[in-house]
């Protein structure tokens, strides 16, 4: 590298930021690397995935960012107020298959080259509890009378979270968004708000923060399966070993439980790749899909990389659990990526926000008023 790019700086952007996010470890770890070999201080600020969003939108008006972010693929709907530079994926094709380089393209453009996938719910078990996973809510009812007397919880999940509710919604016959619009104030939306909270009701669904209480007592013994992310599965492999077991999530009434799958990987923010440090940020997202550092978060994290031979040796010989999460993206739908999106996601949420507490009409109710506040077309 020549005198002219020693001492350069690369921002990075990320949220990286739960006590079960591992992933961290590696993030960190290909930032020390890549400086450590080309002569870069690479920076990577970590904050919540809250905070992340409010300071890429706020781009557009104070015109301060990092040279990248390292987001969920939905993130690139704030390609305007974030100032999103169009990303090349087309040069990394020998890496990445032609599904994962579009994961995150929105209206026909590419603002994200794609380092991760997976990130779909999938049902985890003790083995100690449960030997063999339910294959439906039926069965899980079953069960719950001779576990609850044990004072054991059936199953988990955090019904707060839109994404957490997505399974439920599509298991009904429902999808957020038809024709670029919202689509969920419907008979799909009605059923499955009742559904979730007739099981809270009956015992048979905890509703717990996805992030704390819910792991801690699965692993605890308390509950005998939970729905969680794949971008979990180390936290608990490393605590629980060969108690824990992977499976696709209960079906409802015959019908599959879909959840969504979606890429995190690097945008670009305040138009870096048009600036004097295009080349050295466009080499830093090489070295990410190296398969030296799609190894690492295999190996090291047990995250999904995107690297189209790196991941053909996981499904080879991966361990029998991280081959059922690779298996288990045959049963998930690629979460959909639009400007009304954003608006979705807040209306699903009001919803939940009142299903804690109020019956599922009063949620669904709540949704329609949200729909309506936010002037996307009731349907």
């Amino acid at each position: 590298m020549g005198e002219t790019e020693k001492n350069k700086e690369l921002v990075i952007w990320h949220e990286f930021d739960g006590p079960g996010d591992t992933s961290i470890e590696v993030l960190e770890e290909i930032c020390r690397l890549y400086g450590e070999r080309n002569g870069v201080n690479v920076i990577s600020e970590v904050m919540g995935i809250q905070e992340l969003g409010e300071r890429l939108v706020a781009i557009e008006r104070t015109g301060v960012g990092p040279h990248m972010a390292f987001v969920p693929a939905d993130m690139v709907v704030f390609k305007e107020k974030a100032r999103l530079s169009e990303a090349p994926v087309e040069l990394f094709s020998a890496e990445l298959g032609e599904n994962v380089r579009s994961s995150m393209t929105m209206e026909g453009t590419s603002y994200g080259v794609p380092i991760l996938t997976g990130n779909h719910l999938v049902l985890y078990y003790n083995k100690d509890i449960l030997p063999q996973p339910p294959v439906s809510w039926e069965e899980v009812e079953q069960l719950s009378d001779e576990l609850k007397q044990r004072g054991i919880k059936p199953i988990g999940g955090d019904m707060s979270q839109s994404y957490w509710f997505m399974p439920f919604f599509t298991a009904f016959g429902g999808w957020p968004i038809k024709d670029g619009k919202a689509d969920l104030t419907n008979e799909s939306m009605r059923s499955a708000l009742q559904f979730v909270r007739n099981k809270i009701d009956q015992g048979i669904l905890a509703n717990l923060d996805g992030s704390t209480a819910l792991l801690e007592q699965f692993i605890d013994g308390e509950i005998g399966a939970i729905i969680c992310g794949e971008w979990i599965f180390n936290y608990l492999d490393r605590r629980m070993g060969q108690k824990l077991g992977v499976a696709k999530l209960p079906d409802i009434g015959g019908k599959p439980s879909l959840p969504l799958n979606s890429s995190i990987g690097l945008i670009y923010p305040n138009e870096s790749l048009d600036s004097e440090t295009r080349e050295l940020i466009l080499s830093f997202t090489r070295f990410m899909l190296s398969e030296e550092c799609q190894m690492k978060w295999a190996e090291q994290v047990q995250r999904i990389p995107t690297n189209s031979a790196v991941q053909r040796n996981l499904l080879e010989k991966g361990s029998p659990n991280k081959q059922s999460i690779l298996s288990l993206l045959e049963f998930s739908r690629t979460m959909p990526i639009h400007p009304n999106m954003i608006a979705i996601w807040a209306s699903i949420g009001a919803g939940l926000d009142v299903l804690q507490q109020n019956s599922s009409e009063d949620a669904f109710n709540a949704i329609v008023k949200k729909e309506e506040a936010n002037h996307i077309e009731v349907r």
